[in-house]
């Protein structure tokens, strides 16, 4: 009966996740919408212009252009004696810690806990654990750093320090000062510096930190051209675009990038939807299998059909919901889709019942019944009647034969 009890609770939880799946379909579709506007706006507006000369006429214009990223400041992390000319520059701090994983069965519904060991950028709070005996530090022994040039450049554009901050991070740091390093009571590990006394064999506690920094030469933005510098593109759909991409590209190339990320966002949200909502629908049926489940074989049965429910009837409202929207969001395209399903509908119908009236009637045959034997009948012989004959008088002749 606990278990009853337990599903019924999860109810709510259901309930709660079911909007939530339709509040993110919802909002996908129409944030989609915006996304293919702002795309279309771009396309149409947008010019490539050349990094090696700023052109006044270019003012509050969205702008493509791509060129040499320059920059001359050297960046300092004083700490590890650290040092590198690049826009960017990062310290990663990782700890070694327990991290607790627990799976619940569907059939008992027991949950078991496992813990493994691994590196992590984040503290890891232990004190929630449900078993005792993994205890994780509560601090880092040193705080993550971000460093940043004053001024960067692409070409003659100086980028603004947001553009910057969006600058890949592919460098790797490997150029430690040993003596720096073995001061701090650290030692070098390839691209890591530790304090773990055997880096193979990590312990609980232990740290490592790598440096990872911009090493781009060649980058190209799509932005408004504001003075010397960029700022964001606002579309009349309410979207922000300020780009920066590795490389030469076009202004038609990094707004193809854009569609295809947007396109995997849609999708990518569209099943996360449809998951939450058929999930969601699973947790509130579920106290129906858990009570089929007391009776051995209706147990599988039933909860096999209740999943397969949850499925179909989860796709069917994620449908529904994103028909909806693109009526809400794509009233064209959305009405006509609807007449078009509607129509094949009723031609469905239609042709069903053409089928049908123009179908042969069907035979019908008399009810069987077992022969019977013919009984034997003796052939019936019409008798001619015959008529008595009578005797005549001998004629003289023969009285005198009859004498003779």
């Amino acid at each position: 009966m606990k278990k009853i009890g337990e599903s019924f609770k999860g109810i709510v939880f259901g309930f709660l996740l079911l909007i939530g799946g339709i509040i993110l379909l919802w909002w996908n579709e129409g944030n989609n919408v915006r996304n293919l506007k702002t795309t279309a706006e771009m396309s149409k507006s947008y010019i490539d212009v050349s990094s090696e000369v700023v052109k006044p006429e270019n003012e509050g214009k969205l702008v493509a252009t791509s060129g040499p990223l320059l920059n001359e400041q050297e960046l300092v992390d004083t700490t590890f004696n650290v040092k590198q000319v690049t826009p960017i520059l990062r310290r990663v701090v990782e700890v070694y810690q327990w991290v607790e994983q627990s799976d619940t069965d569907s059939e008992t519904n027991e949950t078991t806990y496992t813990y493994k060991k691994e590196w992590s950028n984040t503290i890891i709070n232990s004190s929630s654990f449900a078993k005792a005996g993994h205890d994780n530090p509560t601090e880092k022994p040193y705080d993550d750093e971000y460093y940043t040039s004053t001024e960067v450049k692409v070409g003659a554009f100086t980028l603004s320090s947001n553009q910057v901050d969006d600058l890949s991070m592919e460098g790797v740091y490997a150029n430690y000062d040993e003596e720096t390093i073995n001061g701090l009571g650290y030692k070098i590990a390839g691209k890591y510096v530790t304090n773990s006394a055997d880096p193979a064999n990590p312990q609980i506690g232990d740290a490592r930190i790598s440096f990872v920094y911009n090493n781009s030469t060649e980058i190209s933005v799509l932005a408004v051209q504001t003075g010397n510098s960029f700022t964001d593109f606002v579309s009349k759909a309410g979207k922000t675009i300020n780009r920066i991409m590795d490389g030469k590209h076009s202004g038609a190339e990094m707004i193809e990038v854009i569609k295809k990320e947007n396109k995997m966002l849609k999708w990518g949200l569209r099943v996360a939807g449809a998951f939450m909502i058929i999930a969601s629908i699973a947790i509130m049926l579920k106290p129906i299998s858990v009570t089929a489940g007391y009776v051995p074989v209706l147990g599988s049965v039933v909860g096999s059909a209740v999943g397969l429910i949850a499925v179909i009837l989860g796709l069917a409202i994620s449908l529904v919901v994103i028909a909806i929207a693109w009526v809400r969001f794509r009233p064209v395209l959305g009405i006509s889709l609807l007449v078009v399903v509607a129509a094949l509908i009723v031609l469905l119908v239609m042709r069903g019942k053409k089928k049908k009236a123009e179908a042969p009637a069907p035979v019908e045959y008399a009810p069987y019944s077992e022969a019977k034997p013919a009984e034997s009948v003796a052939p019936t012989v019409q008798e001619t009647p015959v008529e008595p004959v009578t005797p005549t008088e001998p004629t003289d002749n023969n009285q005198n034969n009859m004498q003779i």
